[in-house]
């Protein structure tokens, strides 16, 4: 479930109203980009993002009255690490995921799941940490033993990228989305213009839209993709681009 502007946008007036601080459950990237925009529009309000280690892209949010310096430096303290150990290798994300929300667990609640082969550290919400280290046994036919870390102790994951050099006509959003994803331009257009891609966490309806280096995209059903470098021209006016395609 992702947040609502509107859901944002009260939680903020209840700050300003309160002048105290009030976290949220974690936010998806689309979601921390709306709140950051909400947020711009009044000077009396900040935001702080935490997702229990660096590169978390699930995050959640500490609002509060800019003239409070609130935790600074520090995690806050109703986000928990949970570590899973067991024969996981032929499990995916998706099914930790699955066995997670079986529980009876809001997807909000959930924050990032790194798996390795054996291990699969998740950053939960304290509402529910204790809950998931009594009931869950399972992954699938998996058995799993489920213990308590601290945040210094989950495995940061590494992302892996498929390099794509290729050659396009434009860097328009349809050309970029199809040479990284391997599809026709035509079915590329088709699928921006149906609301099925966002273009660093917001979606993006035009097949003509000007990708710039480092921008993010993603195409719903085949992934996520990242314009690296624009490398030049060629004689005939095609563009080189170097894509990462997120594995």
């Amino acid at each position: 479930m992702e947040y609502s502007t509107a859901r944002l946008s009260d939680i903020i007036n209840w700050v300003q109203k309160n002048r105290r601080d009030r976290f949220t459950d974690f936010l998806s990237m689309k979601d921390q980009k709306i709140l950051l925009k909400l947020i711009a529009k009044h000077d009396d309000i900040d935001c702080r993002f935490d997702g229990g280690f660096k590169e978390a892209e699930r995050k959640i949010a500490c609002i509060y009255p800019s003239f409070l310096p609130i935790y600074d430096g520090e995690h806050f303290n109703v986000i928990k690490g949970i570590r899973i150990n067991g024969d996981l290798i032929k499990l995916s994300h998706r099914d930790v995921l699955g066995s997670l929300l079986g529980l009876g667990i809001k997807r909000e609640k959930i924050g990032d799941i790194i798996k390795r082969q054996e291990i699969c550290d998740v950053i939960v919400h304290n509402d529910i940490a204790d809950y998931v280290l009594m009931t869950l046994k399972k992954i699938g036919r998996e058995k799993v033993i489920v213990s308590s870390i601290g945040l210094d102790e989950v495995i940061e994951p590494t992302i892996e990228y498929e390099d794509i050099k290729t050659t396009v006509a434009s860097i328009r959003l349809d050309s970029i989305i199809a040479s990284g994803f391997k599809i026709s331009r035509t079915k590329a257009s088709e699928m921006i213009k149906a609301g099925l891609t966002e273009v660093n966490w917001e979606t993006n309806m035009s097949p003509s839209f000007e990708v710039k280096e480092e921008d993010i995209m993603s195409l719903r059903g085949y992934g996520r993709i990242k314009l690296q470098e624009v490398l030049g021209t060629s004689r005939k006016g095609r563009v080189y681009v170097h894509i990462l395609k997120y594995k």
